[in-house]
């Protein structure tokens, strides 16, 4: 019984795969058949629009397709690039909106085509526009003219070229390695967010190759809601930073302040007779680069770091001189020295060596006084120049 039972199962299964494999041929046959069928409708210019001309004869643009629809956007950046001179960031890219309108559903074998593309001037297009406050160039709207992608299922999606030039705040405290953000703002114009739900359809990865002096560091998008009379509606914002690529300056910076700061500790390890050349020479270096720099520079809400620690080496160059001739004068004075500035040299000289100093000496004790003071002036200048290095390095 069970050997006659194994012998029908196993009939069975060569039954099986000889009736696939007689059929595997006709099934690929009608599939490419099918597929040849279909290539042919999608290809046939006029027939498909003739189908589309019938779908559209009592679609009425005017309306939107539902009570609340979600419009989603995506935006793909392909040129960005900062105006210095105007102080403005011009952004070109693709602003990517779909939706669902069932009006535009068809049946995909019937018409042997599930995509097409149509004039967007035929269909209902979301009002979405630029809020950005002083925001200018192309609008979404002015798009129109453009095509838009149907599928069978009434998908629709549509492609806005911008070109729109947004002002910016130039702040260019870390220049010439600054990193600025500039937004932009889209929403519906004449809807609400309970009749048009804007969303934002995925973070794609931007890749924009600039041969500029700007290249853009990275494209973030966040929602907001904005209140306007008695209504909310949803904005959708995209912050585009732009980073400045010189990477000559910032070599050319950091090699002219540390020239500067050495050249100074240089100077402050010499005596005061020959100090003087030394810190001439850090205050003209940082001073010409200081001279070269503000050429370069625009008109901006803030001053860059790198100009403020160049003016503090020059600070610090002229003090170091004028210490330097302050004690040398102080050690050529002659006169008797008063009981207090004895009594503090005798106090300073249990912590420190003040050689040459002589008791009761009037040359010895302006001496000794003159090389207290210069001590103390080259440790103040020392961590100024350590502080500023510091600061940008």
């Amino acid at each position: 019984m069970l050997r006659a039972s194994g012998d029908a199962a196993l009939g069975g299964t060569a039954l099986h795969d000889q009736f696939c494999a007689r059929w595997r041929p006709v099934q690929s046959r009608c599939t490419l058949c099918y597929v040849g069928v279909s290539r042919a409708a999608c290809g046939n210019a006029s027939a498909l629009s003739e189908r589309l001309d019938t779908l559209l004869a009592e679609y009425d643009r005017g309306a939107s397709p539902a009570p609340r629809l979600p419009v989603r956007l995506a935006l793909t950046v392909r040129h960005a690039a900062l105006d210095e001179r105007h102080s403005a960031v011009r952004m070109l890219a693709d602003l990517q909106m779909s939706w669902e309108d069932s009006r535009l559903k068809w049946n995909t074998s019937v018409w042997g085509c599930g995509r097409a593309g149509v004039s967007a001037e035929r269909l209902w297009l979301p009002d979405v526009v630029v809020v950005s406050a002083a925001t200018r160039g192309v609008d979404p709207a002015a798009s129109a003219g453009q095509r838009a992608r149907l599928a069978s299922d009434g998908r629709v999606e549509w492609t806005s070229r911008l070109d729109l030039s947004a002002p910016l705040a130039l702040r260019l405290d870390d220049w010439p390695r600054d990193l600025h953000t500039a937004v932009f703002k889209f929403a519906s114009r004449d809807h609400d967010s309970d009749q048009l739900d804007l969303t934002v359809a995925h973070a794609e990865a931007q890749t924009v190759f600039e041969a500029g002096a700007w290249e853009l560091a990275s494209v973030s998008h966040s929602t907001e809601t904005w209140r306007r009379g008695d209504g909310e509606r949803r904005v959708v914002a995209w912050a585009l930073s732009l980073r400045r690529r010189a990477p000559s300056h910032a070599l050319a910076t950091t090699a002219v302040l540390s020239a500067a700061a050495l050249l100074l500790l240089a100077a402050l390890l010499l005596p005061p007779a020959a100090r003087s050349p030394l810190c001439a020479c850090a205050s003209f270096t940082a001073a010409i680069w200081l001279i070269s720099a503000l050429v370069r520079l625009p008109g901006s809400a803030t001053t860059p770091l790198a100009v403020e620690l160049a003016g503090a080496l020059c600070i610090c160059g002229g003090l170091a001189a004028l210490c330097t001739a302050l004690t040398r004068r102080l050690a050529a004075v002659t006169a008797t020295p008063p009981r207090r500035l004895r009594t503090a040299l005798a106090a300073a000289s249990a912590l420190c060596s003040l050689a040459p100093e002589s008791e009761g000496g009037g040359a010895g004790a302006w001496a000794a006084a003159a090389l207290l003071l210069d001590r103390a002036l080259r440790a103040a200048l020392t961590v100024a120049i350590f502080i500023i290095l510091c600061l940008y390095l």
